[in-house]
């Protein structure tokens, strides 16, 4: 086999890897890890390093991700506890995945990867009906709740980024086959059930967000009707679903309880999220251009909570993306973070294709979910993250034309 069939025949199989990639990003996080791993071994072993080097050094996503991951490293300078500055690293590997995939993904195969998402989550969805109906149970949680342990935390953001996946392919994607129209129909009805019966608040927000985004696209051409989309769809959805749905109901009747009686009692789920982020806060103002490095999010927290504190539990998390990077990289660390998704939003309104549409929610549903979970540290939300910004944000020609002529292609897209 020569140089060049082993390369497009490397380029192939990546290709499908990161197809199961997507499609086990929801149902398995040991499949995916092996599989993203897979990829990476498949990108060094595939050669043809020059064009994929140059694709990661033009393209704009790439370039802010390199430059979040400079920020992380640089923070390790300025936390003296190496084992906790690693550890700081070592949460947010899976942000390094994306330009891998990015030297992976060809434009003709993100609608691939999308369907493949969809249907991971379609069976994510399936099992909580079957969980309702008891012919499923997991051990460690109660009856009523539908998903395993803690899983909702990542269950219900990434059904809500599916429901408008399933949304935008049903007006905006050519559906070859009459019976897919009333499958996709079906699929959202499911979804949406699923995602109020289900425990994880987060995304119940990210979806309100994402229906008014979704609507306010679709009626696009006229201006009042967008804007009147943009703040009906949301309250209506909410105020159906509080009707509705007795677990939709009962946890935001417990959250405003919680945001209550915070001042007398913490100690809630609520409560003990808001505290955290008032003490990170005033962790954060002691070193507010640098922070207190990366990795040292954990033990500074845990020295402040023993000086002013010590009644309330240490914490490892302040459940919030934006406030984990403002203790451990200051302004610097938070200007960095944000630099990913003014980068996504930048590529969204300049691109002008179909594509343009996905390039804007995805930004903002992540927007949405790091208020109340550091997501990029997740596993599946982590590599969730590195996917998207690869398929959404490759550029068809990234490497210019004068370098076009000097390289050969790769392989065919699958």
């Amino acid at each position: 086999m020569s140089g060049a069939d082993f390369r497009r025949c490397m380029g192939h199989l990546n290709s499908w890897l990161l197809v199961l990639v997507a499609f086990c990003l929801p149902i398995s996080t040991t499949a995916t890890s092996i599989a993203a791993l897979l990829c990476v071994l498949g990108w060094a072993l595939g050669g043809d390093y020059r064009r994929k080097l140059a694709e990661i050094a033009a393209n704009p996503m790439s370039r802010a991700v390199l430059a979040y991951v400079a920020v992380l490293l640089a923070g390790l300078t300025w936390n003296e506890q190496l084992a906790e500055s690693l550890n700081g690293i070592h949460k947010q590997w899976k942000i390094l995945l994306m330009p891998f995939f990015l030297g992976i993904i060809r434009p003709k195969q993100r609608r691939l990867v999308l369907w493949a998402f969809i249907a991971g989550m379609a069976l994510m969805t399936l099992s909580t009906f079957l969980a309702w109906f008891g012919l499923i149970r997991y051990t460690g949680v109660p009856p009523e709740q539908l998903t395993r342990k803690t899983y909702h935390v990542v269950y219900n953001p990434m059904l809500a980024l599916a429901i408008y996946l399933v949304l935008h392919q049903l007006i905006w994607t050519r559906l070859r086959q009459r019976w897919m129209r009333p499958a996709l129909v079906l699929l959202t009805i499911l979804m949406l059930t699923s995602m109020f019966m289900t425990d994880g608040r987060t995304g119940q927000m990210a979806v309100l967000i994402l229906l008014g985004l979704y609507f306010f696209q679709y009626f696009q051409g006229s201006r009042w009707k967008a804007a009147l989309a943009l703040v009906l769809v949301p309250v209506l959805v909410f105020c159906a679903s509080y009707k509705i749905s007795s677990t939709f109901r009962g946890r935001i009747e417990q959250a405003r309880q919680e945001i209550a009686i915070f001042n007398h009692n913490p100690r809630t789920s609520v409560g003990q999220r808001l505290f955290f982020w008032q003490q990170s806060l005033q962790i954060f103002r002691d070193a507010p251009l640098l922070g207190v490095g990366t990795g040292g999010f954990a033990p500074a927290y845990a020295e402040h909570n023993r000086t002013y504190t010590p009644y309330m539990p240490p914490s490892s998390n302040p459940h919030s993306q934006y406030i984990l990077a403002l203790v451990q990289g200051g302004l610097l660390g938070l200007a960095a973070l944000l630099g990913l998704f003014v980068t996504q939003f930048y590529l969204a309104l300049k691109s002008g294709d179909e594509w343009g549409r996905l390039r804007l929610a995805f930004p903002l549903f992540f927007l949405v979910i790091m208020l109340t979970e550091s997501y990029l540290l997740i596993h599946e939300t982590g590599i969730l993250f590195s996917l998207f910004a690869a398929v959404l944000y490759k550029e068809d020609r990234p490497e210019g034309r004068r370098l076009t002529r000097q390289v050969a292609p790769g392989p065919e897209p699958v």
